[in-house]
């Protein structure tokens, strides 16, 4: 038991006796024990400060990192293509449109894209007025998105606008998005790397400051920032880039050891 704790009992001890032989005297018994009360208290907080004050100096914390360059295995190919309707004419521009899309399903099938990784949403319309609030048309749009493992396949189809060109269809969005089917196991991985390093970085220390390094107290670990490589984008909630099929990812672990 610390010797604080010992020297608080003794002192409980000594003001209780007072207490109950001097009780005919109860003024003095009461001011002899709110002393001795402040006394224990005042005493009580420096021992607690006292024991945080030696764990924080047989404690190190250090940061372990870890990164890896990777490559996407999944793109996912985002469009919404446009049509423009006269108000009167707003039934054959949904039929229009809805013939489009079963013709650009067929193209995808055609071109190799399984039926299962094509996904199509339904048609939204949005209403045009000129300057005097007057209704002058409807911009007809409608979004599919593809899924796929085969990246070179969907990159041409993407950067080939041909068939929207041919048919008068606008496109108002059309973008790839890079991802990677087995990030739970690479995340993993890098968490051990990265406890790893903060063992070694321990150590190394440890070593120079000539003391013992014991266990982990603790480990936590940070935020992952998957980016371009060699990108500086940082984020305090973590990152993810999609943009590009090449990607780097990175994490850092703070670990707190005992000091022997």
């Amino acid at each position: 038991m610390p010797t604080y704790l010992w020297w608080t009992i003794g002192l409980v001890l000594i003001i209780s006796s007072d207490w109950l032989i001097s009780g005919k005297d109860k003024t003095v018994s009461k001011t002899w024990g709110i002393a001795g009360l402040s006394f224990i208290i005042g005493l009580s907080i420096l021992g607690v400060f006292l024991v945080q004050s030696r764990q924080s100096e047989t404690s190190l914390r250090v940061v372990g990192y870890s990164s890896k360059l990777f490559e996407s295995d999944l793109v996912k190919w985002n469009l919404t293509v446009q049509r423009i309707s006269t108000p009167d004419a707003l039934k054959e521009g949904y039929t229009r449109m809805s013939g489009d899309i079963n013709a650009f399903k067929e193209y995808l099938m055609q071109k190799g894209i399984p039926e299962k990784d094509i996904n199509i949403q339904p048609i939204t319309s949005f209403p045009q007025n000129d300057n005097y609030g007057t209704l002058t048309s409807y911009n007809l749009n409608q979004s599919v998105f593809i899924l796929s493992s085969d990246l070179k396949k969907i990159e041409e189809l993407a950067l080939n606008p041909e068939f929207f060109a041919n048919r008068g269809l606008l496109l108002q969005n059309s973008n790839l998005a890079y991802l990677y089917s087995k990030l739970p196991e690479l995340k993993q991985q890098l968490l051990s790397e990265a406890t790893t390093d903060a063992v070694a970085r321990a150590k190394e220390i440890s070593l120079s400051a000539k003391t013992k390094l014991g266990k982990m107290k603790e480990a936590r670990a940070g935020v992952f920032q998957i980016t371009e490589p060699y990108s500086t984008d940082v984020s305090d909630y973590g990152y993810y880039n999609t943009s590009t099929r090449s990607k780097s990812i990175s994490v850092t672990l703070t670990a707190v050891f005992k000091l022997k």
